[in-house]
């Protein structure tokens, strides 16, 4: 059956053409293909055509759906909207699970620095009492050792070996073994003399390996004629015996010196030893006597260098001349050689001249030779314009 086309179309409300299947205005469909009924040709959602006005007056105005509060559709309903924000904005942003994941490493990271500090500051404030603030001291064995050396001039006994798993002094104490070396220090010469046990102590352990102080308690300086007790600790393993352990003293650059903590160490080879050759001499129209050769491995303030030692002469000198002799530096004209080599003095307090009548004014010269040089020679060598004649004298050192 022909579908009827409206007068009016349904959607826009424009007078239709008659035989035209659309609205020429919004292009409506005006009729449904046959396979919909005509009971469907005009959709719920349509508005209804208007009804023809009065003559003489205007056409009422079709609305749009949207526009239709009486008639109520699903398409009377306004569309709902997500906003989104700026990928670049932060507001309202949450962290992902990488995120919560950094913020739980940080969280980490603060509370083990602030865990180490504490410990660290509990640890400083505890170390007058021990380690981690254990003040109980461990049981202390004493070996006595009562042996001296000179270093540099001071004469430095051992008194004894103390022995335990840590020293509550000891700042720096290890807690799986420590020695403390109780020592006692005299200075006997006119002059003031300093050192540090960090610089010139070691000690050996059994098969040679060495270990230098963890701490020393001892003052820096000794004032001349003056005695003090200082300590040394070492950090050593418990089960080494004191009995296999080596003091050694002097730097690495310097004459060092090897103490055995046995208690009966013979140190002989380290003591000063002297002849006295009494050598005759005629030099400079004055009678010079070689009272004293002394060879050691220290002078006032000072060690020998490595592989050296020290030979101090007293020489002794007659004036018989009616005038005063002036001799000048015994730098420029006392030697000592001993095989192929020859040394100039590195101190002296022999004078530079002698009064008339004078008999009997010493002093000495010293050297610095090898400790192998066991033969010597005093040389006095001419001077120039002086008329002096060379003369030397002959002596032996031990070893």
């Amino acid at each position: 059956m022909a579908q009827a086309i409206p007068r009016f179309c349904p959607r826009c409300g424009i007078p239709t053409i008659a035989g035209q299947p659309q609205c020429a205005n919004c292009g409506l469909y005006l009729v449904r293909p046959h396979s919909q009924s005509s009971e469907q040709s005009l959709s719920p959602m349509q508005p209804q055509p208007p009804m023809p006005a009065p003559l003489g007056q205007p056409a009422q105005p079709v609305l749009a759906p949207s526009q239709q509060p009486w008639r109520k559709t699903t398409d009377s309903i306004a569309p709902t909207f997500r906003t989104t924000q700026p990928q670049g904005s932060k507001q309202g942003r949450r962290p992902g699970k990488m995120g919560y994941v950094l913020i739980v490493l940080v969280l980490l990271v603060l509370l083990g620095a602030g865990s180490y500090l504490i410990f660290s500051l509990l640890q400083t404030r505890g170390s007058g009492l021990g380690i981690g603030g254990n003040n109980t001291q461990p049981p202390i064995t004493t070996t006595q050792v009562h042996t001296t050396v000179t270093y540099a001039g001071i004469e430095i006994t051992v008194l004894d070996a103390q022995q335990s798993q840590n020293f509550l002094n000891d700042p720096n104490s290890s807690t799986d073994g420590m020695l403390r070396l109780n020592l006692q220090e005299q200075n006997s010469t006119t002059a003031k003399i300093s050192w540090l046990y960090y610089d010139i102590a070691q000690l050996v352990l059994p098969g040679g390996k060495t270990v230098t102080p963890t701490y020393a308690k001892a003052t820096v300086g000794i004032a001349p004629g003056a005695t003090q007790n200082s300590f040394v600790d070492f950090a050593v393993p418990t089960t080494d015996k004191v009995s296999q352990l080596t003091l050694r003293l002097g730097a690495t650059n310097e004459a060092q010196m090897d103490i055995p903590l046995t208690g009966n160490a013979n140190l002989s080879k380290y003591a000063p030893s002297s002849v006295k050759p009494d050598g005759q001499l005629q030099y400079f129209g004055l009678n010079w006597t070689l009272v004293s050769a002394t060879a050691q491995y220290s002078i006032v303030g000072k060690q020998a260098t490595k592989g050296m030692r020290y030979v101090v002469i007293t020489l002794s000198v007659d004036n018989p001349l009616s005038q005063i002799a002036i001799t000048g530096s015994p730098f420029t004209y006392i030697q000592l050689r001993s095989g192929n080599n020859s040394y100039t003095p590195v101190d002296t307090t022999l004078p530079v001249s002698f009064d008339t009548g004078v008999t009997g004014k010493s002093g000495t010269v010293t050297f610095l030779v090898s400790q192998k040089s066991t033969t010597f020679t005093l040389v006095l060598v001419p001077q120039n314009q002086s008329g002096a004649t060379q003369a030397t004298t002959d002596f032996q050192l031990a070893s």
